[in-house]
């Protein structure tokens, strides 16, 4: 008797439980195919090539520019005239006269005469004018000029960029497959719908 039984990795509930019962019946019925022989083991990978390529040397360093010449010295500011000292004002006016003495009382123990009044006193000559203010000396320049300006050297040339490439690693042999899958069937019913169980070496489909 020929099966012709549904593959697919995804069954619907509707399809999956007469699909089960198809396989289970191809099984008790003893015409389906040989197990499948064990599966080589995975080879060892490769060695992984060079990231990159070795990089190029560095280009020399161009030369320094050359310092600009120093600007001349300012000029510095001349000093200014000194004023002519004005003349000397005249002395004082004369001395006041000096007040006449008290009498003599008539005896030792007599009154003392009154004090003569005093002298006018006398004042102070005029004071002299001031002399004139010297001439301010001209200033000088508050800065010097700027030197000029050295030339700028010459850039230096950049180093060749690396383009060699690091040898691809050689590629390791192909693994094989994974292991298979040993479904080992229960000898007693689940209880579970659509589960598979051996009833007395007869596969059976159970019914819940």
């Amino acid at each position: 008797m020929t099966y012709n039984i549904r593959s697919s990795r995804f069954y619907d509930l509707a399809t999956i439980g007469p699909v089960l019962k198809q396989v289970v019946d191809a099984v008790n019925a003893g015409n389906i195919g040989g197990p499948t022989g064990p599966q080589s083991a995975t080879g060892a990978t490769g060695p992984t090539g060079a990231a990159t390529g070795v990089t190029g040397p560095t280009g020399p360093t161009g030369p320094t520019a050359q310092t600009g010449a120093t600007g001349p010295t300012g000029f510095s500011p001349a000093t200014g005239y000194t004023g002519v000292t004005g003349p000397t004002g005249p002395a004082g006016g004369p001395t006041g006269p000096t007040g006449p003495t008290g009498f003599t009382g008539a005896s030792a123990t007599g009154v003392t005469g009154p004090t003569g009044p005093a002298g006018a006193a006398a004042t102070g000559g005029a004071t002299g004018p001031t002399g004139p203010t010297g001439i301010t000396g001209v200033t000088g320049p508050s800065t010097s000029p700027t030197g000029p300006t050295g030339p700028t050297g010459p850039n230096s040339a950049t180093g060749p960029t690396g383009t060699a490439t690091g040898a691809t690693g050689a590629t390791g042999p192909t693994g094989a497959a994974g292991g298979n899958w040993l479904f080992v069937v229960p000898t007693s019913d689940p209880h579970i719908k659509g589960a598979v169980w051996a009833n007395a070496g007869v596969l059976t489909v159970s019914a819940g």
